[in-house]
């Protein structure tokens, strides 16, 4: 068999082994800062969870329990994506304000820190999962690493930046939470990230809920 002949064979070899193996894509979607989405608590605290399970959009195999909200592999993926709480909220606020971030106000649909590197912001449209919340058995069940749950006396939480940024930046705060059935805790308010209005009812909410950390 002449040399010609050998690279020929090997040439259709590698032909067929190649159009054999099937051709997969894992992709993910991103939020660009600019889109948000309006839906229920329930179902973001759930979607989101269900990122990392199998057929979501990190492509994962993981399975999430749907009364928790925990699963079995979150300590060996690494990953545990859940709805903003407000203290991660809170501190990433804090941080916007320090040498770390932007520092001035900053305005609808910019970031912390200024460029793409920071968390984007869309004002009166962030909020958090944390609350006064018995509506919701979704949040009832929910472990706690996955919300925060208050009184209706507030009480402070570390990192959630509710009464020590009072102000910053001309940020204006409703009453707290006022109702047994509070939608939840709008962050970047009326015009400021700093600010917060806490007044929801779970049937009247017309905002977008944005989601999401990644911890």
């Amino acid at each position: 068999m002449n040399k010609k002949v050998k690279i020929t064979i090997i040439l259709e070899v590698m032909i067929a082994i190649l159009m054999l193996i099937p051709i997969t894509s894992n992709a993910a979607l991103q939020a660009n800062g600019k889109s948000t989405k309006t839906d229920t608590l329930p179902n973001w605290l759930l979607n989101i969870r269900k990122m990392e399970a199998g057929g979501g959009t990190l492509g994962l195999t993981d399975t999430i329990n749907e009364t928790d909200l925990t699963s079995s592999a979150d300590i060996s993926n690494n990953l545990d994506i859940h709805m903003e709480l407000n203290t991660e909220y809170g501190a990433m606020a804090i941080l916007s304000a320090s040498a770390y971030g932007k520092q001035d106000k900053i305005a609808d649909g910019q970031t912390t820190t200024g460029n793409k590197s920071g968390v984007y912001m869309n004002l009166n449209g962030e909020w958090v999962s944390a609350g006064v919340i018995t509506y919701c058995s979704q949040y009832v069940n929910a472990n706690a690493k996955y919300k925060n749950q208050y009184n209706l006396t507030y009480t402070a939480k570390v990192g959630d930046a509710i009464t020590e940024t009072s102000g910053w930046h001309q940020s204006t705060a409703s009453a707290w939470l006022v109702c047994n059935e509070a939608s939840g805790l709008l962050r970047a308010y009326s015009g400021s990230i700093f600010s917060y209005w806490g007044q929801g009812h779970h049937l009247a909410v017309s905002r977008s809920w944005e989601p999401i950390e990644l911890f």
